[in-house]
């Protein structure tokens, strides 16, 4: 599917925004009344007009106005002016009414922060169950990784990359995304790789440095094996926290 027939499935021009793309992506979803190919269809439509709207924030060719507000960023007041409460919302509440307020709205709703103009976000996990099932998981590769790099005699450890174990943190983070974040699989894994080459630039940056090849960390001198146990953090952090 190019480009254009995705515009042609979404009803959207060419130059249409990514929130364009979306509310089009939901109008439709919200149509085909559960047929399984049309979802698939407008899923994978949505995927190719979201990875080219990335591709063109990221080279520059798609500017993000810096008159742009979000919605939960307030413009800043003129001096001299006095802020108005908007009219129908509750006043703030001392005491510990207001507290359990707080409370009560955040367990509602985790609140999400923009990241840097890209169709991309970060809000702290709400649901605690999944949570801890996400870090048992990437928590267990890691130290998998690093057992098995201790196990190893020190010429052995030179050559260990941990491949199998960055694998599966890479196969789970797509999965996780899609299945806790509602994510299509091309924003899934598009999101999954740039935390993975994220975490190698700076794995091999504090590698370099630490050496530890050279100078060992007790019994571990795996370059490779340290690398990759900063790529499984980084993944396992953008599976948790990006949406």
């Amino acid at each position: 599917m190019t480009a254009e027939d995705a515009c042609k499935l979404l009803d959207v021009q060419p130059a249409a925004s990514f929130e364009e793309v979306l509310q089009a992506k939901n109008r439709k979803l919200a149509l085909v009344d559960g047929d399984t190919e049309k979802v698939v269809a407008i899923e994978a439509a949505y995927d190719i007009l979201f990875m080219r709207s990335m591709k063109k924030r990221i080279t520059g060719e798609l500017e993000v106005s810096s008159s742009v507000r979000y919605a939960d960023v307030p413009a800043a007041p003129k001096r001299g002016s006095v802020v108005k409460a908007p009219v129908g919302l509750p006043r703030k509440q001392g005491g510990m009414g207001g507290i359990g307020g707080l409370g009560s709205s955040s367990k509602a709703s985790a609140p999400k922060l923009p990241a840097s103009g890209l169709p991309v976000g970060f809000a702290v996990p709400g649901n605690q169950q999944v949570l801890l099932t996400q870090c048992g998981v990437f928590g267990g590769l890691a130290v998998w990784a690093l057992v098995q790099a201790l196990l190893e005699s020190p010429d052995a450890q030179l050559g260990d990359t941990a491949g199998l174990q960055t694998a599966l943190a890479l196969g789970y983070a797509v999965y996780s995304l899609r299945e806790n974040k509602k994510m299509g699989l091309g924003k899934a894994t598009a999101l999954t790789f740039g935390c993975l080459f994220a975490g190698a630039l700076i794995g091999t940056g504090i590698e370099t440095w630490l050496r530890v090849d050279i100078v060992p960390i007790g019994n571990f001198g795996s370059p490779g094996v340290f690398v990759s146990e900063v790529v499984i953090a980084l993944v396992a952090l953008g599976a948790i926290f990006l949406v």
